[in-house]
């Protein structure tokens, strides 16, 4: 058995025996699927598997957005999408990322493409403001693409501010929230230097004095970032926990993250996704079709092909394992 998937059971078995106390709740994040590529199905079908036999009960799943790579361009894209995430066997929320309604540069084209894939988005997953609420907790997925980004788009009747305010102040004030978005409201430290995850300096003080004005949300849950990360927040509100992604574009191991919360503590395990052996043929849809011997597998190019350094899928409608594309 691999150390990895020692460390998941280990994980996992730990977070089951916490029910021999004081009983907790659960629940689980799955972040940027990106959706389009063979092995990121064949992760996001393992990790499904995963998620519907944990041995305890889970109060929501909560997709944190990047569902697809290349935005919801149509009814096919965002079926296939939402087929897959409806396998979920627990109640699920979500909320898009920036690849799921991209805007790239200020045009009428992408304003265009933008409320395009918004509307498909919701036509498939649901609003852009979701919540989950148990005898546990409140969950709250939101779209915040328009108040992060400097001249983003305004979706017709959407303002993501008020909405959050509306649901925020829904829950009594006992009751702990949850509060689910795609990009961390922190900088990020990425290729040498710090970025802001929010450009809108003034989107993200003005998201921010919302969640002051609810001391009950516990922590603010992110993905984006492709990576692990914990921020505390000089305004004293809610952290900022980001959780790693299904794709291979950095090179790491998938994981999706379960989430435990027991007398005012959050805490949390990663369990990780085996990826399958080296030089199976994997289908579009994410499922192994052929497993060749290790010394019969083709030597890795020394230059991948156009196609695959921009990401795209194979012509071919498989891909080997093992292969990284280069990041989006």
């Amino acid at each position: 058995m691999d150390h990895m998937k020692i460390v998941r059971l280990v994980a996992l078995a730990a977070l089951a025996a916490l029910s021999a106390g004081a009983e907790p709740f659960r629940f689980v994040q799955i972040s940027d699927t990106h959706q389009g590529r063979p092995i990121h199905q064949y992760r996001y079908r393992q990790a499904i598997g995963q998620i519907n036999a944990l041995p305890f009960d889970i109060d929501v799943v909560a997709h944190t957005g990047d569902i697809v790579s290349a935005g919801f361009k149509s009814h096919n894209v965002a079926g296939a999408a939402s087929n897959l995430f409806a396998q979920i066997r627990w109640p699920r929320i979500c909320c898009p990322g920036n690849h799921d309604l991209r805007f790239d540069r200020a045009s009428d084209a992408w304003t265009n493409r933008y409320y395009r894939a918004a509307a498909v988005y919701q036509t498939f997953f649901g609003p852009l403001v979701q919540t989950h609420e148990t005898t546990n907790a409140l969950y709250v997925a939101i779209d915040t693409e328009e108040i992060r980004q400097p001249g983003a788009p305004r979706l017709p009747g959407f303002d993501p501010l008020a909405r959050l305010e509306e649901a925020l102040a829904a829950a009594p004030p006992e009751k702990p929230v949850f509060v689910f978005t795609h990009v961390p409201d922190c900088d990020d430290y990425f290729l040498g230097q710090y970025t802001p995850g929010w450009p809108s300096e003034e989107g993200r003080l003005a998201w921010r004095a919302v969640l002051a004005r609810h001391p009950n949300v516990k922590a603010v849950i992110a993905g984006h970032f492709h990576r692990n990360a914990r921020v505390e927040h000089p305004d004293g509100g809610p952290p900022t926990i980001v959780a790693s992604a299904f794709a291979t574009f950095w090179g790491r191991q998938a994981s999706y993250r379960v989430f435990s919360y027991e007398d005012g503590q959050l805490s949390y395990q990663d369990a990780y996704i085996e990826d399958p052996p080296e030089g199976a043929r994997i289908s579009y849809d994410g499922f192994i079709v052929e497993e060749r011997p290790a010394e019969e597998a083709p030597a890795p190019a020394a230059e991948p092909p156009a196609a695959e350094a921009a990401g795209t899928a194979d012509p071919s409608g498989t891909e080997a394992a093992g292969k990284r594309p280069a990041a989006p």
